[in-house]
């Protein structure tokens, strides 16, 4: 029975939680051991509950649908940063769509996970776990954006002084196109996964869901004013 229950916490991705503590221990780099464990929730969850989706023909497959949705993008904007600190404007915006069109699709269209398996009582998923796991991977990356901002306050002139402007929404603007066409398309054509139900026709009517692609574009622009707005302030 404890390790039926074990098993049942590993699956659902409780250790993570002690593996995030551990690296925020011993690295103390809050971005770094955060940034790490987010990708791990996704990571652990596919491994264990990826079979249960029909999207390929073979379930062993389906691990793949994690690289998939615009806030899988999010993990390499994350991880830009680090390795080319000029990137920070554009991890941020990417961030900011990421977080906002969630947290608005939501609670003003109250659109629900499409990818979402109930819980049949054999799985062992826990809900409220998952949803927690959901909203952190949309929340909590765009706050570790600000973080590297705060470590790199004395760099402001050089953090802000270009990077939002033209240039970067161009740029936000190219990351959305590329992950649409270069990712999401193929994926759909493929597999005929809509990945978000709002752009599923079957369950949203056109006005809403161009309404909502509409949104979608004015929050890049968005992005990169409050981007500027708030780094000029740091």
């Amino acid at each position: 029975m404890n390790q039926q229950i074990l098993t049942k916490y590993i699956k659902n991705g409780f250790h993570i939680h002690l593996i995030h503590a551990f690296l925020q221990h011993i690295t103390k780099n809050t971005y770094l051991s955060a940034t790490f464990s987010i990708k791990l929730y996704s990571l652990n969850y596919f491994y264990w509950y990826g079979t249960l989706y029909t999207y390929l023909p073979n379930p062993r497959h389906n691990w793949v649908k994690q690289f998939i949705r615009f806030t899988d993008t999010g993990h390499i904007a994350s991880a830009l940063p680090l390795i080319v600190p000029s990137a920070l404007p554009v991890a941020h915006n990417v961030h900011f769509i990421i977080m906002a069109g969630y947290w608005f699709g939501r609670l003003a269209f109250g659109l629900k996970d499409a990818d979402r398996i109930a819980d049949d009582g054999n799985n062992g998923l826990i809900d409220w776990h998952t949803d927690l796991c959901t909203f952190i991977h949309h929340t909590v990356p765009y706050l570790l954006i600000h973080t590297l901002w705060l470590e790199e306050w004395n760099h402001r002139d050089i953090m802000c002084s270009y990077e939002y402007r033209y240039e970067t929404l161009l740029r936000t603007y190219t990351w959305l196109y590329a992950w649409f066409f270069f990712i999401y398309l193929p994926w759909r054509m493929y597999t005929g996964d809509t990945v978000y139900s709002i752009l599923d026709l079957k369950q949203t009517s056109k006005p809403v869901m161009f309404g909502f692609v509409g949104f979608i574009h004015l929050l890049v622009f968005l992005s990169n004013f409050i981007g500027y707005f708030v780094c000029t302030l740091l």
